[in-house]
């Protein structure tokens, strides 16, 4: 007898089968973004799912969802990126008013004739954690790929890093008891290239490494052989609850939503109004937007509920 119904495998079948023949199409559009920059002397650095992907990660072409293109290209080259993809017709989807100095990724590209989107890192990572995980430190242990001359990945333990950094520091996960079972999955995967014990013992968020490794090992299954830190027990009881109880992810959220809003957001966006022109025109222009109110409140709503 089958795990699941006849009728969600054969939905699950059909999904796995679109996404296969998308993430081909994203391999060609990765060999067209690296002959661009290759003829201007700059070689991509790819990461996250489509970095695992061209670097055989997974087993399958087709088991790992692309969501969008990310590579890293050196501080030099960042703007000269950028404008050979513009000249080839990608577009900026949502304009920026920040100097591009300042920020991690390019405002992501779009094209209507290819299949994903497309960002342009000079950061691997937001500016906070650059102190531990620099664009220089990661380019200068850059890994080729059979198979794909001209671009390259992280190492196997910067992959395993990013993974973790994007998944629990970046998107709060560790804060809020939260993973995302792709990451957790790519975290699996990544485990078989090199030790994951080893990340954490160099890592100095080793005790929040260890949380998501300890998440991660309880939801695919795999024993957990080590005494489970308070770190750990505190991450894996807010997880728990968190897919239990509505009540406990609604009171989880609402001190981290505030917090986030106050203590992060207004200081940004009060930094952003005094110093650039274009910032204050446009926060001018959505403090009288109905509209925007709306939308943000929309937001708010999603982020504590979950």
């Amino acid at each position: 007898m089958g795990y699941l119904p006849e009728v969600l495998v054969q939905h699950l079948e059909e999904i796995y089968s679109l996404n296969r023949d998308r993430n081909l199409q994203i391999i060609e559009q990765i060999k067209a973004i690296t002959a661009t920059l290759n003829q201007a002397g700059i070689s991509p650095l790819f990461m996250k799912g489509t970095g695992n992907l061209v670097d055989g990660v997974y087993s399958d072409v087709g088991e790992r969802i692309i969501g969008d293109i990310d590579f890293l290209v050196p501080e030099k080259d960042f703007l000269t990126a950028a404008e050979l993809f513009e000249k080839e017709g990608y577009e900026i989807c949502f304009p920026a008013y920040l100097p591009y100095d300042q920020m991690k990724h390019y405002p992501r590209l779009w094209k209507e004739d290819v299949i994903a989107e497309i960002e342009i890192h000079r950061l691997p990572v937001t500016l906070k954690y650059t102190t531990h995980f620099s664009a220089d430190f990661v380019l200068n242990s850059k890994k080729s790929v059979a198979g794909f001359p001209g671009c390259y990945v992280l190492a196997d333990d910067h992959k395993v890093i990013l993974n973790f950094i994007h998944s629990q520091l970046s998107n709060s996960g560790h804060a809020l008891g939260t993973v995302s079972l792709r990451d957790v999955y790519d975290n699996y995967c990544l485990s078989k290239l090199v030790d994951p014990q080893w990340i954490a013992e160099i890592s100095p968020f080793e005790r929040k490494y260890n949380a998501y490794s300890t998440i991660a090992r309880k939801l695919l299954g795999i024993p957990i052989l080590d005494k489970l830190s308070l770190t750990s027990k505190v991450f894996c009881w807010k997880h728990d609850q968190n897919l239990i109880s509505p009540f406990f992810r609604i009171v989880n959220r609402i001190p981290w939503a505030i917090g986030v809003f106050i203590f992060i957001v207004i200081p940004m966006k009060l930094k952003e109004f005094i110093n650039y022109k274009e910032a204050r025109q446009i926060i001018i222009h959505k403090f009288g937007s109905k509209d925007w109110y709306t939308h943000k409140l929309k937001i708010y709503k999603k982020k504590i509920t979950g």
